[in-house]
């Protein structure tokens, strides 16, 4: 991955003497042998793409670290899943302990509905603020609770907060980078979360043990104080207003949503007026650190206008047979995840035997897995995404990045036979099966993830946000169904059909995919042709 400084005083930019970006969404991304830089840099030294390498690494750090501990903060509590049954016995059911981790990732889904397009309106940083500041209180108010159904309100509005990680985060990160090094960072945003993940779930048990199951919170009320910290010093708008920009016989203009689009000098005039060109550029003041760390900078031009343009953006990206079809994969996927997260303490220490601060041992694998999966569908979908323009006349297809779903949808549906069998037959299978086929299908799950939020970055040509919405928050609502139907297809059919069921529905719409990858583009082009300007 290039990691290396973008001055934007320095930055050379690429002769456009064709248009780099299609009305369609494909992308002319080799040019004269060169990866040409898009969107385009401003010379204003506030733009978030001029950022020096340790600032930009200090925002993902910051976004790493909230998005690792909310989310584990959600998916962690199957690993003292059995103690809190035994905590609430007589206030509430196995099932109703079990919807401590379900419904909050559901509702997961509705805060990236709501609060993305606040983000458009109001700024990225205070509505991330927002969401830290709201998982912090709800820490300390789970922590606290006194019955179940206080514990569940907690919960709820933490699931509400941790939903900016599916499509506020990713947002951000896409802000300050460029189009062609947007694989290699959704990559590690990802993977370093699973990664991390799966080390702190292996002393989480531990902790709960040795104390009461109170400190679970009370862990994560000290590690998202020092997150809050980071976002109040760390974290600057990167909301950024780029002006029309002249270059070479083209203007290349960035919309209130974040979208590229180029025109040609004409069409740019009868829409702007004047547009100056790439060399032409007065001086602006650099921000200080307090200007950069204020809370609000004010509503954006035309505020509400955005906001319900928003949401008839992200209604409109459901046309798309792609952007359906990456929903019902990671659906599917991540809703097979919940279901083994909710049910395998209950399995180990059932029908394994094993303690209750051994279960979190079982995540051990996730660790190499999420590290291969980073470096396959980051590093490598990166190279793949270079090779297949260069073989389409340097031209990228957004629908190149479902060619690297192959590999990790194989990899989840071995997983799960492998997790499947030794759970239904523990007395004749050994419990490596388990947790080996845990660490393949979490490499699988890091693959989709990954390679499903860079295909949503770029397939909707006007709107990677809507889309974004869509395919990583909503396959939270639509994975509600698959995790909580687990437990009640367990006690009816048994682990291998239960999982079996899961494994029919995942590779008949794994297999979708194929059709889609031809349809998708048409589809691409005739809604591009009442457009007048050409958009990434």
């Amino acid at each position: 991955m290039d990691t290396k400084k973008y001055d934007a005083h320095a930055v050379e930019v690429e002769k456009l003497e064709e248009p780099s970006l299609k009305l369609d969404g494909d992308v002319q991304l080799i040019h004269n042998a060169h990866t040409q830089r898009l969107p385009a840099v401003s010379h204003d030294p506030n733009d978030p793409l001029a950022y020096p390498r340790w600032r930009r690494w200090t925002i993902m750090s910051t976004l790493i670290w909230f998005s690792i501990f909310s989310l584990l903060s959600i998916s962690g509590l199957g690993t003292i899943t059995e103690t809190l049954v035994k905590v609430y016995a007589g206030q509430a059911t196995s099932a109703d302990v079990q919807s401590l981790t379900t419904y909050p990732t559901m509702l997961m889904a509705v805060g990236s509905f709501v609060l993305l397009p606040l983000a458009f309106v109001i700024g990225r940083r205070p509505v991330f603020l927002i969401a830290v500041v709201i998982c912090f209180i709800t820490f300390i108010t789970a922590g606290t609770s006194t019955n179940y159904n206080a514990h569940f309100i907690s919960r709820i509005f933490t699931g509400l907060a941790t939903g900016t990680t599916e499509t506020l985060l990713p947002l951000i990160i896409s802000d300050m980078t460029f189009l062609d090094q947007r694989s290699s960072y959704f990559g590690i945003y990802w993977a370093l979360q699973n990664t991390i993940n799966a080390a702190v779930l292996l002393v989480l048990p531990y902790i709960v043990q040795g104390t009461t199951w109170r400190w679970y919170y009370w862990f994560f009320v000290i590690i998202m104080g020092v997150g809050l910290l980071f976002a109040i010093f760390f974290l600057p708008e990167t909301r950024f207003p780029r002006s029309p920009m002249a270059i070479s016989g083209k203007t290349v203009y960035t919309d209130d949503f974040g979208h590229t689009h180029i025109l040609s000098n004409d069409e740019a005039i009868e829409r702007f007026g004047a547009v100056p060109s790439a060399d032409e550029h007065r001086p602006m003041p650099k921000r200080t650190f307090w200007q950069e760390m204020a809370p609000y900078r004010g509503l954006t031009p035309n505020a509400w206008k955005i906001w319900l343009q928003a949401y008839i953006e992200i209604a409109k990206s459901l046309t798309s047979p792609a952007v359906v079809w990456v929903l019902l994969l990671s659906s599917i996927c991540i809703g097979t995840s919940i279901g083994i997260v909710i049910s395998y303490s209950i399995i180990l220490e059932e029908q394994f035997n094993w303690s209750a601060t051994s279960v979190g041992l079982f995540n051990a694998g996730i660790i190499p897995a999420s590290l291969i999966g980073m470096v396959y569908s980051g590093w490598f979908g990166d190279k793949v995404n270079l090779w297949m323009a260069k073989r389409n006349n340097g031209v990228h297809r957004p629908e190149h990045h479902l060619v690297l779903l192959t590999v990790p949808v194989i990899a989840c549906l071995v997983g799960l036979i492998a997790i499947a069998i030794p759970a239904n037959e523990p007395y004749k299978y050994s419990v490596w099966g388990m947790i080996v086929g845990w660490a393949i299908f979490e490499f699988g799950f890091v693959g989709i993830v990954i390679t499903t939020t860079s295909f949503a970055a770029e397939v909707v040509p006007k709107s990677p946000g809507a889309a974004m919405v869509i395919v990583i928050g909503g396959k939270n609502l639509v994975s509600f169904g698959a995790s909580q139907g687990i437990i009640p297809m367990v006690a009816r059919f048994g682990y291998l059909t239960s999982l079996m069921i899961l494994f029919a529905i995942f590779a008949f719409i794994a297999l979708l995919g194929i059709p889609v990858y031809f349809l998708n583009g048409k589809w691409r082009k005739m809604t591009a042709q009442s457009a007048t300007g050409t958009t990434v």
